[in-house]
């Protein structure tokens, strides 16, 4: 797709009166001045980005793009045009043309090669998108503030080390994504932000947050994950639409009590912190649906973890838990529980009552045995107990008719009960590393096992009862 292909697409969009087109990925090193004629175009696309990814870090769009480097005076002429996507285009600076057309109103930047935002930025003043992430730039001019009709702004992946001031001026902002640059600090002027609804600050080397956060009362997202920042002020107690707090990635020590105003939270992310202790006012959010709490030292589970009624996933691996408090029995939409690498030796009853638990982990603690309990999750379809002190497979095991993986392996499992005949639906069965010293023919009855694995057991011979498994690798 060439030159050629460009041409019959704008002579087409200029016959039929297009409002919309889409010349990206044609490999187009200019142009062609016929798109002149398209005066009725409201959206022109010369590049896109299909999707993104980051590793570590670092944030890299794939666009599925062009090699323009200029556009043609003919541009000029499309008064219409409200929006236009250079993303991919080695461009290097906005085109001059561009920053003249005052009428544009979404402006996408992304991956074009810029080191730097000109102070004629300013002019377009109906501009209420502008996306330039993916570039090099260093600084945000002064001049930002002039975008009063300034709706999303994001400059994913560049290398910004400060927000300035003026970006309080921009009163219609509602999304502003700032993630994966080099910024060391908060700016008072984002209290001045009233419309703001998302703020995305992930992946910088922000060490503290202002009071000033407090003063964002649409607020209903805000990521600051994979930063250095040591404590959550009162402050966060302030933000009554909040739904999202991510925090992941930091050095906070302490949870505090303020966290009970955030009644709308629906996701709280705490994973790979500093803390130790989960507060009784964590009971007061009623709408969480998820909450993260892996990799800390959190020593205990209280029983206000009870009063999360809503709850769909708690997930506390690798702290330093003993013990599940009976008030977990209370979580009756918790469908993932992941209490992996603690120090937790047994399982309660009251688990049983978690009858729309799907997933349950529970691997590398030093648990002795599973309760009959067990039998009553009726719907759980993963259950992962490698890696503890199990010496026995329980009968009720055999009341899990939708489990599909289940992980036994690395325990002192001596033997393996006919009843887990019953688990029709199993697909993969771990029981590597026991002291099991044979296979009893039920399993035989699996005929949807695809996997198993026996391991460094006792077992002398293996039956020839397996080979009639249908599925099995």
């Amino acid at each position: 797709m060439t030159r050629e292909e460009a041409v019959r697409r704008i002579d087409r969009a200029a016959e039929e009166k297009l409002t919309q087109l889409d010349l990206s990925g044609l490999d187009l090193e200019e142009l062609p001045p016929e798109i002149g004629k398209c005066t009725q175009l409201e959206t022109l696309v010369l590049g896109k980005v299909y999707q993104s990814s980051s590793v570590g870090d670092k944030w890299t769009p794939q666009p599925i793009t062009n090699q323009l480097s200029a556009l043609p005076e003919e541009v000029r002429s499309l008064g219409n045009l409200r929006l236009i996507d250079l993303s991919g285009n080695p461009f290097g600076t906005i085109p001059e043309l561009l920053l003249e057309m005052k009428q544009l109103k979404s402006l996408n930047l992304t991956s074009i090669g810029l080191t730097e935002l000109p102070e004629a930025i300013g002019q377009l003043s109906n501009l209420t998108q502008l996306d330039l992430s993916g570039n090099k730039i260093i600084q945000i001019p002064d001049a930002i503030g002039k975008l009063s009709n300034l709706t999303w702004l994001i400059l994913i992946g560049n290398q910004i080390t400060s927000i300035p001031e003026a970006i309080g001026q921009l009163s219609n902002l509602t999304q502003l994504d700032l993630s994966f640059n080099q910024i060391t600090s908060i700016p008072e002027a984002i209290g001045q932000l009233p419309n703001l609804t998302q703020l995305d600050l992930s992946f910088n080397q922000i060490t503290s947050i202002l009071d000033a956060i407090g003063q964002l009362p649409n607020l209903t997202q805000l990521d600051l994950s994979s930063n250095q920042i040591t404590s959550i002020p009162d402050a966060i107690g302030q933000l009554p639409n909040l739904r999202w707090l991510e925090l992941s990635f930091n050095q906070i020590t302490q949870i505090p009590d303020a966290i009970d105003q955030l009644s709308k939270l629906t996701l709280l992310n705490l994973s790979h912190n500093q803390i130790t202790q989960i507060p009784e006012a964590i009971g007061q959010l009623s709408n969480l649906r998820l909450l993260v709490l892996s990799h800390n030292q959190i020593t205990s589970i209280p029983e206000a973890i009870g009063q999360l009624s809503n709850l769909t996933q708690l997930v506390l691996i690798n702290n330093q838990i003993t013990s599940i408090p009976e008030a977990i029995g209370q979580l009756s939409n918790l469908t993932q529980l992941s209490l992996s690498s603690n120090q937790i030796t047994s399982i309660p009853e009251v688990i049983g009552k978690l009858s729309n638990l799907t997933q349950l982990d529970l691997n590398n603690n030093q648990i002795t045995s599973i309760p009959e309990a067990i039998g009553k999750l009726s719907n759980l379809t993963v259950l992962y107990l490698n890696n503890n002190q199990i010496t026995q497979i329980p009968n009720a095991i055999a009341q899990l008719f939708n489990l599909t993986v289940l992980f036994l392996n690395s325990n002192q499992i001596t033997q393996i009960p006919n009843a887990i005949a019953q688990l029709f639906n199993l697909t993969h069965l771990y029981l590597s590393n026991n002291q099991i010293t044979q296979i009893p023919e039920a399993i035989a009855q699996l005929s949807n096992l695809t996997q198993i694995s026996l391991s460094n057991n006792q077992i002398e011979t293996i039956p020839e009862y397996l080979e009639t498994l249908p599925q099995l690798k």
